[in-house]
């Protein structure tokens, strides 16, 4: 039950069953009785309907499992073991769900959280005390009891509260007497605030993998004021119900980044391949990915990188000592005779590039839309970037000397763009396919940190160069790249 178990053997007595389910751990307090004559927990003359009564349990109860085997293995032979619950029955006795209400000090007074203990409420006289879980004085603490030790005594004739339900409810009278508050107001007197709720960040599951559609006060990481009605949250939660895991960084993101949801954040995600994008709680009815829009992190602007956007980032470069690596190039062919297309990089998208840009203005918008630091533009044909169906084709080629790695490819948006007698077309080549004679290439140069030669200050986001190294121009000479 829940989770926890014991083994029982068959031949064990009635009371040594018991004896047994009290060593399960939280197992709570039952009353148990054996079917008709039996002796002990399996009988060879009869089946013996073992009734289990959860006495101070109250409400429905989980179902008890039983096992004559596991993983395979046989533990009960010659024989077989069944439960039944909520109605089902076994052997002729039926098993009965329970109705009785569990609350905190019986919705008849309030709960201390920091002791654990019921206060009882004392209006209206004679008001309540302990009992032994079925209206007559006890031990359980539980204000289960109306109270028949003060010069009042008597039944209850009213609901509690100096005014019935502290004017937040209404009574149910006779028998019951119980408040039923109005929204924004609990506890048995209706006297307490509600405060909000959110979908649970920690609780027990409600079925297999599903926890978080279970919506609780201030989502089970905070506490309720229950005189103000709002939450108190615990570290690193925040929100009205807690409901959301905050962005690090005092400032948030230490003010070098902007706080997103890790849906926003799935989405900005610069993955080498428009195939790899992945959006995080797309279905929002999946519950296993109900924290697509609570769980908040940063992205940092450029220049900056960590978990809390605080580390200063250091400049990269191509490891001087490794050998035998090329520049990443990738080859164009447009074909149009007017209007505009656009350069997609990851998931930055070009301004306006018009169908007959030269080679200068295309350069300048791969370097200020994408921040590519020195792409090299070069066009086999004629002086603008698309050519028309019937003209020699223009292939354009980038390369990148400085952008160091295997770089993903640049995607073309057309539909600016129109031709006269022909079709528009746009092809973009890399990793070594050949497009008009024009070969792509992989780039295979590292972009490492510090190029592998030194070590990062992400304080000052600087590189201190091990013995013998220096700064480059990106293309292995001495330069200012500080990398």
């Amino acid at each position: 039950m829940s989770g926890q178990g014991a083994q029982v053997p068959f031949d064990a007595t009635l009371s040594q069953f018991q004896s047994i389910l009290a060593t399960i751990p939280n197992f709570p307090r039952v009353k148990v009785s054996f079917g008709g004559t039996a002796k002990t927990v399996c009988s060879s003359a009869t089946a013996n309907a073992i009734l289990i009564e959860f006495i101070y349990d109250f409400g429905p109860q989980p179902p008890i499992k039983v096992m004559g085997s596991l993983k395979g293995v046989a533990y009960l032979t010659g024989g077989s073991v069944f439960a039944a619950s909520a109605g089902g029955i076994l052997a002729g006795r039926t098993s009965v769900q329970g109705t009785k209400e569990w609350e905190f000090c019986s919705n008849r007074g309030d709960c201390n959280y920091e002791t654990g203990q019921c206060v009882c409420f004392l209006n209206p006289m004679p008001g309540y005390r302990s009992s032994d879980g079925y209206g007559n004085p006890g031990t359980l603490g539980d204000c289960g009891c109306a109270n028949d030790k003060n010069i009042y005594g008597g039944p209850m004739l009213a609901c509690v509260g100096e005014l019935a339900c502290s004017g937040h409810g209404y009574c149910t009278g006779y028998p019951s007497f119980k408040c039923v508050c109005e929204k924004g107001w609990t506890i048995g007197d209706c006297s307490s605030r509600t405060c909000p709720t959110g979908p649970s960040w920690f609780t027990a599951p409600s079925a297999t993998n599903t926890v978080h559609n279970q919506w609780t006060m201030c989502s089970d990481v905070g506490t309720c004021d229950q005189t103000t009605g709002q939450c108190s949250c615990y570290t690193p939660f925040e929100g009205a119900a807690c409901e959301f895991m905050k962005c690090p960084g005092e400032p948030v993101c230490s003010g070098h980044g902007e706080c997103m949801s890790i849906r926003r954040l799935s989405l900005e995600a610069d993955v080498d391949s428009s195939s790899l994008r992945f959006d995080y709680g797309a279905d929002p009815n999946n519950m296993q990915t109900f924290d697509r829009d609570n769980i908040l992190g940063c992205k940092c602007d450029p220049g900056y990188e960590g978990y809390d956007c605080s580390k200063r980032s250091c400049p990269r470069g191509d490891d001087p000592v490794t050998t035998n690596q090329v520049d990443e190039i990738q080859a164009l062919k447009c074909t149009a005779t007017g209007g505009v297309f656009r350069l997609q990089y990851r998931t930055s998208t070009s301004t306006d590039i018009p169908f007959n840009a030269r080679v200068s203005a295309l350069r300048h918008i791969l370097k200020t839309s994408f921040g590519f630091e020195d792409p090299v533009v070069t066009y086999s044909s004629g002086t603008q970037a698309c050519t028309a169906p019937a003209s020699p084709a223009n292939i354009i080629t980038v390369t990148f000397p400085v952008d160091h790695g295997d770089i993903p490819p640049m995607r073309a948006v057309t539909t600016g763009l129109t031709s006269t007698g022909g079709v528009v077309s746009f092809v973009i080549a890399d990793n070594g396919v050949t497009i008009g004679g024009v070969r792509s290439q992989q780039g295979t140069k590292e972009s490492a940190v510090c190029s592998n030669r030194g070590y990062c200050n992400y304080q000052q986001g600087t590189c201190t160069c091990s013995f013998g190294y220096g700064s480059s121009d990106g293309r292995g000479n001495h330069g200012n790249r500080d990398d």
